[in-house]
């Protein structure tokens, strides 16, 4: 009975291993019995034979293309979960060369997260990588591959340029072919390609990204400062978002204290009306300052965009100068500049600096030109402003024929108060009754308009 329990045992032990030897005899029985044995582990008992080694030996002795890929891709996939990298994509690499799509992309998504790098990158870019990308749905492929000509790996017609590849991507809908292509536009100085590209990317509206550009290039907050790109950046802001742009322009001066790109951040901001600093805090600096190089210094922004012709920077910078007693022919100059260049606030200052000039004063003659051509275009103020300086004197001689030339002229512009004073100079002063009919129809007129000196008078005289 033991002689025969012994030799049943033996016989046992023999067929296990004659067992294990045949299914190494070919790769097929193998790969076979390495799934046999899964499927023992997946059921919870413990597998007779270790199906790695089973499946390495499947993979490394296939011989049809199909089975190179069925048993590299199975013995790949699970030393994958078994935490061999390294192993896994030499197996998915055996599997793509044979022709396996699905394996050539795992490496290709490898390759991006830099958890797989081929020995032999050329070959497999051209036997991999390029057939994939006759899915025109595959980015990644294609963001791999303009990669790679970017560091030098590849190269030659047959991989074409990584903007072309970047391109296709993009329109296969990568977020990330945009961003590439948005940088690249950014690098070259084409922002507004740049701000589109970034807009398809994020859908962010183009203004709020030129904005946020501006203030990461001027302030360094991705890499060091770069001026020259923020100032681009705040160009085209300034063209999508004048206010927005000019609140930013501010505070990156502030932040700088002016010392990148100041005299453009200033025309910036006082062309959307933000004061980049109150004319107080200018005049306390200036004020404060010791000598004439610090003062200038402290101007030199205003000075720079003034230039420029910017004219809010002109108008702040005269009357920073009339407030420190500065010259008076720069001021009228910068007066004159920033009402022709569109400040109509100036012309206010102009008349107030004419009206205090003494006659002979050189330096007021550019005012003189300045309200002169103001009020032959029309502008009341300026026509008041000269009936006024010809009837009192100074700057120019009393003269009552001019005085009451302009006067006219404001009056015939529709200014109440203008007919009003016509009308009673021409009815005390003109000496005929044609003089007193004219008056009387000045006088009319603005009464039609509502003035209450013009009502009353007329009923005075009637």
């Amino acid at each position: 009975m033991k002689k025969m329990m012994s030799l049943s045992k033996a016989l046992v032990v023999g067929t296990m291993a004659i067992s294990a030897a045949a299914c190494t005899s070919s790769p097929k029985f193998a790969y076979d019995d390495a799934k046999a044995q899964i499927g023992y582990e997946k059921a919870g008992f413990k597998s007779r034979r270790d199906p790695e080694q089973l499946l390495a030996f499947a993979a490394q002795h296939a011989k049809a293309q199909e089975d190179v890929v069925r048993y590299n891709r199975a013995y790949a996939n699970l030393v994958r979960n078994r935490g061999k990298s390294q192993e896994a994509y030499a197996a998915f690499e055996r599997a793509a060369l044979a022709g396996d799509a699905s394996s050539g992309r795992r490496l290709v998504k490898g390759h991006l997260d830099g958890v797989y790098r081929p020995a032999n990158v050329p070959m497999i870019a051209h036997s991999v990588y390029l057939p994939l990308t006759a899915d025109k749905s595959d980015a990644n492929t294609r963001l791999l591959l303009a990669q790679l000509l970017d560091s030098g790996e590849i190269g030659g017609g047959e991989f074409r340029t990584a903007d072309a590849w970047l391109d296709e991507a993009a329109a296969a809908g990568a977020t990330k072919a945009f961003r590439e292509l948005a940088e690249r536009a950014e690098k070259s100085g084409n922002v507004a390609l740049a701000s589109d590209y970034y807009y398809r990317a994020d859908k962010t509206s183009k203004a709020d990204r030129a904005l946020r550009q501006a203030r990461v290039y001027y302030l360094g907050l991705e890499g060091g400062p770069n001026p020259k790109l923020g100032h681009a950046w705040l160009e085209l802001a300034r063209k999508l978002d004048k206010q927005g742009a000019g609140q930013l322009a501010a505070r990156i001066y502030r932040t700088t204290l002016g010392g990148r790109d100041g005299s453009y951040l200033i025309s910036v901001a006082t062309t959307a009306g933000v004061n980049v600093l109150s004319r107080e805090q200018v005049l306390e600096a200036y004020r404060s300052a010791k000598t004439n190089a610090d003062r200038a210094k402290i101007l030199e922004p205003l000075t720079a965009a003034a230039r420029n012709n910017d004219p809010n920077a002109s108008y702040e910078l005269a009357a920073i100068y009339i407030s420190t007693r500065g010259e008076p022919s720069e001021i009228n100059s910068l007066l004159v500049k920033a009402y022709s260049k569109g400040k109509p606030e100036a012309l206010d200052l102009m008349i107030s600096q004419l009206m205090r000039a003494e006659a002979g004063q050189e330096a007021a003659d550019i005012l003189f030109d300045g309200v002169l051509k103001a009020a032959q275009k029309g502008n009341v103020e300026a026509a008041r402003s000269l009936s006024s300086l010809y009837r009192i004197g100074g700057f120019k001689a009393a003269n009552r024929e001019e005085s009451r030339m302009w006067l006219q002229r404001a009056a015939d512009a529709g200014d109440a108060k203008s007919q009003y004073e016509l009308g009673v100079d021409l009815y005390e002063n003109g000496g005929n009754p044609q003089s007193k009919q004219m008056a009387l129809q000045y006088l009319n007129m603005a009464a039609g308009q509502g003035d209450l000196f013009a009502l009353t008078y007329l009923k005075s005289k009637t």
